[in-house]
């Protein structure tokens, strides 16, 4: 055997041996406790979506699956921390649309990078939006609202929960694609903006189900439309934007990554234990009751979510020149 021979016969050796030691570490994963690490404060939807799937979690991997609050910086803090772990699938992250696709492009100064420092698991849930009007607002319809907008070019306001939020940069989506002109009122979240929506000082806003649904029956506000793509089974009957504006579609999303470096059969076995979690009937009423429909499918689909919303989102920021501190 020559030299070149032996060599390639240890590389190829450390490779088998290699491949085996991932093997046989997947059929002992998790050997301890999992701590699922949430960007936000306790109660909020995040949290909520973690807490439902945690205990389910812990059943099916064998192991406890603890969640663990680490809050500021709109998610960095978290981020940063989950990028740094250990590559072992025993701390995981769950991120948000704005974490993974909005920063990297509206922040110069992120200390980490989605692409390089995380490996996706799975989707936890798509959040649909309604966009909402005033019970007194002129427009019944999105169409309405559209022709109206056109009329009235800077006539109109729209509030959002602040620059660079979902609404917020919904609605952007919607100007770009429609050509109408909207004045931006940012608020601190959602539920701020609603006596104004409902007295009707402003003129629309996309916000989620929740804070929303007992003003809607009681008449002080008005569904327009849904963001998603698609109807949503939480309000089969309310039209998309998209049946007016095609192609249109947001929402927030959330889910799972593990720090750059996990091992393909881990991730397998998490995405797993998340996506069986996710399909039972249980669940899926439990996450519809917060405005949250139940997404699953694995590391791919998740991969290929994260371009396409990053891309989207790109072209909407580098549009209206946003930059976020």
């Amino acid at each position: 055997m020559n030299n070149r021979t032996a060599v390639w016969s240890t590389v190829c050796c450390m490779g088998l041996f290699g491949v085996i030691a991932q093997a046989a570490w997947a059929q002992v994963y998790p050997s301890r406790p999992i701590r699922m690490v949430v960007p936000y404060t306790a109660g909020g939807g995040v949290d909520i979506v973690a807490r439902i799937l945690a205990p389910r979690m812990s059943e099916i991997l064998g192991q406890q699956v603890i969640v663990e609050n680490r809050t500021g910086a709109t998610g960095i803090i978290a981020a940063e921390y989950v990028a740094k772990s250990a590559a072992d699938g025993h701390t995981l992250l769950v991120a948000t649309t704005s974490m993974l696709t909005v920063q990297p492009t509206a922040r110069q100064d992120l200390p980490y990078n989605p692409a390089k420092d995380f490996r996706p698991v799975t989707m936890l849930v798509f959040q649909p939006f309604l966009l909402i009007a005033g019970s007194a607002f002129p427009a019944n319809t999105v169409k309405e609202l559209l022709s109206l907008a056109q009329a009235r070019p800077g006539g109109l306001s729209y509030a959002s929960f602040g620059n660079g939020s979902p609404p917020h940069l919904g609605t952007e989506l919607l100007k770009l694609a429609t050509g109408i002109d909207m004045v931006h009122v940012p608020y601190k979240g959602g539920a701020p903006a609603l006596p104004d929506m409902i007295g009707g000082r402003l003129s629309a806003m996309f916000i989620d189900m929740p804070p929303v649904m007992q003003h809607i029956k009681a008449g002080r506000l008005k569904v327009l439309g849904v963001s998603t793509p698609e109807r949503t089974a939480l309000m089969p009957d309310v039209p998309t934007v998209a049946e007016t504006v095609p192609n249109f579609g947001f929402s927030a999303w959330f889910g799972v990554v593990a720090p750059a470096g996990t091992s393909t059969q881990v991730i397998a076995k998490l995405s797993t234990a998340i996506d069986h979690v996710l399909a039972t009937p249980e669940v899926k009423e439990q996450l519809a009751g917060i405005g949250c429909d139940a997404a699953g499918k694995g590391p791919d689909d998740f991969s290929a979510l994260i371009v396409s919303e990053t891309e989207k989102w790109k072209k909407v920021i580098k549009a209206i020149g946003l930059k976020l501190e």
